[in-house]
């Protein structure tokens, strides 16, 4: 796989991490991008994110395209070790069903706006929030790759305003768009952190920028 450049992260410098070592170890609120082409080690790198903030107490987002079954995600949570009832009773996790912002009247950038108003109406301020993120379905046109690009450059250059963290998440065995260098450029200098995951369950590599 092209985009993986690190094979081994093993052998590299102390700079770099494995995966689930690095989520786990996260103070500090931190714009994190995850690319994946095993969908399931992907989920598990989302899934421990959102548990490691709600034995902190923190407010967690899992969101979802609208076309996608919450009770799949609620049952492959409680899976993993995540009482969703109980959470979810608790106001510490919330499923969030995102729309195609590409179908907005005003843009997509403005319905990123509306949805993440929403999703923050609902949680408490005084706590920290986790939130992972699909804004961006597909990336396959060139307008679904330029608003994919205008999201996490704006959201980003906010960041200071944001009172958590963001994983956004990418399954790259779905697109070619891994391929495109200036993609791949403005997605890194827009996070603060990223997770390589190889199709070989349980490597990879973790690293801020």
């Amino acid at each position: 796989m092209s985009y993986l450049f690190y094979h081994d992260y093993k052998t590299l410098d102390s700079m770099f991490f494995e995966p689930l070592h690095f989520i786990n170890t996260q103070n500090k609120y931190k714009h994190i991008v995850l690319y994946y082409d095993n969908a399931k080690f992907g989920k598990k790198i989302q899934f421990e994110f959102i548990k490691k903030g709600l034995l902190n107490k923190e407010n967690c987002i899992y969101s979802i395209v609208d076309k996608e079954d919450t009770n799949i995600i609620e049952n492959e949570m409680d899976d993993y070790g995540i009482d969703f009832k109980y959470y979810v009773k608790n106001g510490l996790l919330t499923i969030f069903k995102v729309p195609d912002l590409l179908k907005h009247p005003k843009g997509a950038l403005a319905a990123s706006k509306e949805i993440l108003n929403k999703m923050f109406s609902n949680i408490d301020p005084n706590r920290p929030f986790r939130l992972v993120a699909r804004f961006i379905d597909k990336l396959q046109t060139p307008e679904q790759v330029e608003s994919n690009i205008i999201l996490e450059k704006y959201h980003h250059d906010k960041f200071h305003n944001y009172n958590g963290s963001v994983l956004c998440h990418y399954d790259v065995s779905k697109y070619s768009i891994i391929d495109n260098p200036a993609w791949l450029k403005s997605i890194l200098e827009n996070h603060h952190s990223a997770i390589f995951i190889t199709d070989d369950e349980g490597k990879g590599i973790a690293f801020d920028i």
